[in-house]
């Protein structure tokens, strides 16, 4: 019997670990599956004819908020063309309303309904030898009679011990995965009942065993994996679990690998603070969802935070600069209005994290959530199930957030432009704008001009940042906008109109005394040699700057400068020097 599993993932650069996961455990019990990956972004009928190019017997998909509605489509197909194929869904998407798919799509012959290794294994064990897979029962396993009745097990299942499932990638996988992210899990479950949220429907969490995390850990360093990206839903819930893994990582010998880790900021003590804080710069990245800092808000979702203690937990992390903090909000729970949320947002940008996200609630399938008929929910009826509104927050209100997530989005939580806004953000957080405001200003000027409608280039988003920031009288900022424009893009994105002319020989040799003299520039850049102008301009900038922006930056400055001179500033656009002033000559050699 040929059995294929797959999967519509949401960009070509994600993978499947469920897949990887029901290949590792049947082939540890004699069954073999292949597995084919396939994207939401790819043509139908191109994934319809790749699946009847296949001699397949049962095709199963994975099925989550992104893909549902294609996946169905798909499957659809599948049977017009080849009805004798069974065809399995299982993931969150169809593990709470099982019934429902089946009456609706007749292409659907079984639904998984929760973690499938041992169901979705003991399904094929069942169809090999003739049986139908519905009597006897197979815990999980919901499925469509011959007869046409819906019949089998009702039950959402877990595996109860995670050491049953062996490792999931092999040598071959990381050939395949070299471009994609490698996702992994040390534990399942979660301990807390968030119910917009289906990993706490259970309250409870399972471990994969330590010894074998460490292994696994190891077998990726050795194979030079760049990151290794935790699924686990709360990593941090069980200090003797936890724990020792982040010491095995901080002290991992690796210069390669990334580790990204949920973490619940409610149980991060002293201990988890202090270690992310002194960790090699780079080691890990941490996501901490805080969601809302309303406690109203919190309470009606059956979430706690005390904010107080979060940002005494999160605040040492980001100032140490060596962990990556990623934090999460969700616009539409209950009781936030635009307003309160606006308290959120400031909340979480008044400690700066490298990223703040925001997020917009869904009505997930078989979350607490979706029944919560007295906050008057109007959601799409269509996955993702996004709100559009809600008893404290009309469409409008929605309508604008999500333009100002995108501004967000493109501008702050871009990693090129880190400089300008760690300076605007101190400015938003000591000064009498708040920062909800200021991004708010800027979203309804993006709009006024249309940008909303159009792809833009990157010059032509650097070229609104520079406006708005000129507009503003934000002169700094500018600057420092044009040097993270450089060093981010390497000098490659240039333009007159954000001040950064295109480099040429004749800019350069205005300098030409400073450059062909080997002795002095070596100074400032180690084992410097005068080659060609070609290779200058290519590595090195000479910037206009006042001497505040120069200041913010820690340029060393010379003090025969009067403090309203233009300062000539070397950019090194690879950022092997640090920005320095060049030297005048005369005074110099004097």
């Amino acid at each position: 019997m040929n059995v294929v599993v797959s999967t519509l993932n949401s960009k070509f650069i994600h993978s499947s670990l469920a897949l990887r996961y029901l290949k590792a455990y049947s082939e540890a019990r004699g069954q073999a599956y292949d597995i084919v990956e396939y994207t939401i972004n790819m043509p139908v009928l191109h994934i319809l004819s790749d699946i009847t190019e296949r001699n397949i017997d049962v095709l199963g998909f994975a099925c989550y908020i992104w893909n549902i509605e294609m996946t169905l489509h798909v499957v659809d197909l599948v049977k017009a063309v080849r009805p004798t194929i069974k065809i399995v869904l299982g993931g969150p998407e169809v593990s709470f309303n099982a019934d429902e798919i089946l009456e609706v799509h007749p292409a659907v012959d079984y639904i998984v309904q929760g973690e499938g290794e041992e169901a979705f294994y003991e399904l094929v064990k069942a169809l090999k030898t003739g049986n139908n897979g519905l009597e006897p029962i197979i815990p999980g396993i919901r499925g469509r009679h011959q007869n046409g009745h819906i019949l089998g097990s009702t039950e959402v299942v877990e595996v109860g011990d995670l050491s049953t499932i062996p490792f999931p990638y092999s040598e071959e996988d990381l050939q395949d995965l070299e471009h994609k992210i490698i996702y992994y899990e040390s534990s399942r479950g979660c301990p807390f009942s968030c119910q917009y949220c289906l990993s706490g429907n259970r309250n409870t969490v399972r471990f994969f065993p330590q010894q074998r995390v460490f292994n696994e850990l190891q077998w990726f360093m050795n194979h030079k994996v760049k990151q290794i990206k935790f699924v686990d839903r709360t990593f941090n819930c069980a200090p003797k679990h936890h724990r020792p893994l982040m010491e095995f990582i901080r002290d991992a010998k690796t210069d390669t690998t990334n580790f990204h880790l949920e973490m619940e900021p409610e149980l991060m003590t002293e201990w988890e603070t202090n270690l992310l804080a002194t960790s090699p710069k780079g080691r890990i990245q941490i996501e901490v969802g805080v969601q809302s800092t309303n406690k109203e808000t919190l309470d009606a979702v059956r979430r706690y935070n005390d904010w107080p203690y979060i940002q005494r937990s999160i605040r040492p992390i980001i100032e140490a600069g060596n962990t990556h903090v990623h934090m999460d909000l969700i616009v539409g729970l209950p009781h936030e209005d635009i307003k309160r949320f606006s308290q959120s947002f400031n909340d979480l940008f008044s400690l700066q994290p490298h990223a703040l996200q925001i997020g917009f609630l869904k009505l997930l399938k078989g979350s607490g959530v979706r029944q919560m008929a007295e906050y008057q929910y109007v959601a799409d009826s269509l996955a993702p199930y996004e709100v559009l509104s809600n008893h404290v927050m009309s469409y409008e209100d929605i309508r604008f957030l999500k333009y100002f997530e995108d501004v967000f989005e493109r501008f702050y939580n871009s990693e090129r432009f880190r400089t300008v806004f760690g300076y605007i953000g101190v400015q938003l957080i000591d000064g009498e704008e708040d920062a909800f405001s200021y991004f708010s200003h800027m979203t309804k000027e993006w709009l006024r001009k249309g940008h909303h409608k159009v792809n833009l280039k990157d010059i032509d988003q650097i070229e609104f940042l520079y406006n708005y920031f000129l507009s503003k009288g934000q002169h700094i900022a500018a600057e420092l906008l044009q040097y993270d424009t450089l060093v981010s893009y390497r000098g490659k994105v240039r333009s007159e109109a954000v001040g950064l002319p295109k480099q040429t020989k004749e800019l350069l040799q205005e300098g030409e005394a400073f450059w062909r003299n080997e002795e002095i520039a070596s100074q400032y850049i180690p084992d410097y040699t005068f080659k060609e102008w070609r290779k200058i301009r290519q590595q090195y900038v000479e910037m206009k700057m006042s001497q505040e922006t120069a200041l913010y930056l820690g340029v060393p400055q010379c003090d025969d400068r009067s403090s309203d001179e233009e300062l000539i500033v070397i950019i090194d656009v690879n950022k092997e020097v640090l920005p320095f002033v060049r030297p005048n000559l005369t005074n110099e050699v004097g």
